[in-house]
């Protein structure tokens, strides 16, 4: 489950590492970075690693209808059938409340190979975003993904 981006009672906590990744413009202390989640094996699907920090001064309350529906992701490609299941309106049922606190870090993991159409052998721009709550978007670095 944990190669979904998924986290059952039983995993241990992940520990987000900040260092060394690329961010997006950060917008009132808020900042997304994703990268590439190496691969096991070459015919494995690609997924993305997001992490949001604040390194604001302020705790941020974030209202999340599930990760899959809070981040948009940005890429020319078309959802697969699992995709657009997944990613129907009448499946976010899910809210989520946390608080980022100043300096805190959340981290998710994005199947973007589950969801998209990355077949061809052609490289793939992507970018995440998400809305705070105050309705300011917050955007990524944007990636490469070669799958």
């Amino acid at each position: 489950m944990g190669k979904m981006g998924l986290t059952l009672r039983g995993d241990p906590p992940r520990k987000i590492v900040v260092t060394g990744r690329e961010w997006g413009a950060a917008v009132d202390g808020v900042a997304i970075s994703i990268r590439e989640i190496p691969r096991d094996e070459p015919e494995q699907l690609a997924s993305v690693s997001a992490v949001m920090k604040n390194s604001g001064h302020k705790e941020i309350p974030l209202v999340v209808p599930g990760w899959m529906h809070f981040y948009q992701i940005e890429i020319e490609a078309q959802l697969t059938k699992y995709g657009r299941a997944l990613l129907r309106p009448e499946r976010q049922t899910e809210k989520l409340e946390i608080t980022l606190g100043p300096g805190d870090a959340t981290e998710t993991d994005l199947p973007v190979g589950s969801l998209y159409e990355l077949r061809k052998p052609k490289e793939y721009k992507i970018r995440v975003s998400c809305k705070l709550p105050d309705g300011v978007v917050v955007r990524s670095n944007e990636l490469i993904l070669r799958p």
